[in-house]
């Protein structure tokens, strides 16, 4: 290391290392944009203006637990309307015995939020909705 250095710094024929300290500082500049939603300009033309997102509400989140949003809301209306018992055979059941089922099946219908309406479900037992499923896969079989 002797030999490459001179007092100052190390040199070689190609090159010279310089230290930090021998570099100036750049000042640093930051770059402004504009942001319309801070901005205390005013808005000439209604087209022109923000329009501000509607606010978050929880009635139309989906939890998860239901094959399709709302569907969770017409099985507790049912149970309300006509109790915890299966319309099929007529025994009463446990809440979460009972599951909730399509009179006439979705497959049927040319839109399907008709067939998701309120006076479309039924409450079934789960062996009756087996049995139901069963029929009705059958008859959309021969249908197609």
């Amino acid at each position: 290391m002797k030999r490459f250095y001179d007092g100052k710094t190390i040199r070689i024929n190609a090159l010279k290392l310089v230290e930090p300290s021998g570099f100036k500082a750049k000042r640093f500049v930051a770059k402004t944009w504009f942001n319309p939603y801070t901005a205390k300009e005013k808005v000439k033309e209604e087209k022109d203006r923000i329009k501000r997102e509607s606010l978050f509400s929880y009635d139309k989140i989906w939890i998860g637990n239901e094959n399709r949003p709302g569907e969770m809301d017409l099985r507790e209306e049912l149970l309300i309307l006509n109790g915890p018992t299966c319309n099929k055979c007529r025994d009463t059941f446990h809440p979460s015995e009972l599951q909730m089922d399509h009179i006439i099946v979705r497959g049927k219908f040319k839109d399907p939020r008709d067939a998701d309406k309120l006076e479309n479900q039924q409450l079934l037992c789960t062996k009756c909705h087996r049995a139901k499923t069963k029929t009705d896969l059958k008859v959309l079989r021969r249908m197609r």
